[in-house]
């Protein structure tokens, strides 16, 4: 690790730097003559004495973070007895740190003393000041530098707070919306699945229906639908426990549906009547979210076939390629219309895995060409929007 990164990683580095900084500064300003400021009574002594204090004030700037009141109190000791000196500019920089300092890390409780001792000492070296000297403007310039030196920190740690909390609230926000949306999108999700078993289970029903009465072929028909109705109570609660989770994103493995249940679909669509020739290569290792999806689009191009296009010839591939994987749906056309396709197909289907596909960085494309009708995804392995 660089010293760059060590430094933003360790505070107690920051105090110590920002420490011997002070000690370094103030003594070059008591060298070279920023010392005896004040008009005040003072024991006087040679110009090294106020590196007595200025060194207490540092050593007082080591423990601001974890001790704040206790170090501004010692810093507070060392101006008292550097002004007892005649004063220095480098008391004024330890002094200033230190009460910003408390204002930014004591508590509420502690802030609003501070700041009130602050007003209550501002206030009252004003008015001394001027009834001594008689004089008003002189207690209002009193008033105006002390509120430079004591209540500017004051107002700097707070400004800094503040825009620390308008950042934790604005992080909390954007938490909170991107959770809604994923919400929203599972919320879409559940719909496409119930819709889809409950159009296989209408097909299935509503071919029985059209056709004599025959036990053996009803009885495979109802099996069927209880299949379908059992993998939509599956996928429903599934998706519940996703919805109600607090942190959906990190529940990503458990979405219901992925690449090793893509037999069940073949197997359910094969019960409606399709006739399909599937071949599944090995694919590698994806996240969840990218089997979902390969789930979702088999599981759509299969429901719209058996809807309008009933007891076709259906040709499922699925296979790496790359640093991608492809799937692709094709199925002949039949003259034979859906069974009452007006209520069957809300025409939302397609849109939804194209969106899904446009979300992990893929494509898809779905139409006509000539006699079948073609399904063909390509989505990333590894989708920037997951990793």
């Amino acid at each position: 690790m660089g010293l760059k990164e060590r430094w933003r990683g360790s505070t107690r580095l920051q105090d110590t730097g920002a420490a011997a900084g002070t000690f370094a500064a103030g003594v070059a300003f008591n060298l070279v003559g920023l010392t005896d400021l004040w008009s005040l009574p003072s024991i006087g002594g040679p110009a090294w004495w106020h590196t007595v204090p200025l060194a207490a004030g540092c050593l007082a700037m080591l423990g601001k973070r974890r001790h704040p009141l206790l170090a501004l109190g010692a810093g507070v000791a060392a101006v008292v007895a550097d002004t007892l000196l005649g004063g220095s500019v480098a008391l004024v920089l330890v002094l200033f740190d230190l009460l910003f300092s408390a204002a930014l890390f004591a508590s509420a409780r502690a802030r609003t003393a501070v700041t009130t001792v602050v007003f209550v000492a501002i206030g009252t070296a004003a008015v001394v000041s001027g009834l001594a000297s008689g004089e008003f403007r002189i207690a209002v310039f009193v008033g105006l530098q002390l509120t430079t030196l004591l209540f500017v920190p004051l107002w700097w740690a707070a400004n800094i707070r503040q825009q620390r909390a308008i950042g934790l609230l604005d992080a909390e926000r954007t938490a909170r919306e991107a959770v809604l949306a994923e919400r929203a999108a599972m919320a879409h999700d559940l719909h496409d699945v119930i819709a889809a078993h409950l159009s296989t289970t209408a097909i299935h029903s509503g071919a029985a229906l059209a056709r004599p009465p025959d036990t053996g072929r009803d009885r495979d028909t109802l099996r069927a639908v209880r299949t379908s109705s059992l993998a939509a109570l599956e996928e429903m609660r599934s998706m519940i426990m996703l919805l109600r989770a607090g942190d959906p994103a990190a529940l990503d493995p458990t979405l219901p549906g992925g690449l090793d249940r893509l037999p069940e679909l073949v197997a359910a669509a094969t019960a409606g009547g399709l006739r399909i020739e599937a071949r599944t290569r090995d694919v590698p290792q994806v996240p969840a979210v990218v089997s979902h999806t390969v789930y979702r689009i088999v599981r759509e191009a299969l429901t719209n076939a058996g809807k309008h296009a009933p007891e076709s010839q259906v040709r499922l591939d699925v296979r790496p390629a790359g640093d991608t994987v492809t799937v692709t749906v094709t199925n002949t056309l039949t003259r034979r219309d859906a069974v009452e396709p007006g209520v069957l197909s809300s025409g939302t289907g397609l849109l939804s895995i194209r969106e899904r596909a446009a979300v992990l960085g893929g494509e898809l494309t779905a139409g006509r060409d000539g006699d079948v009708f073609t399904v063909h995804a390509t989505l990333p392995l590894h989708p920037a929007s997951v990793s």
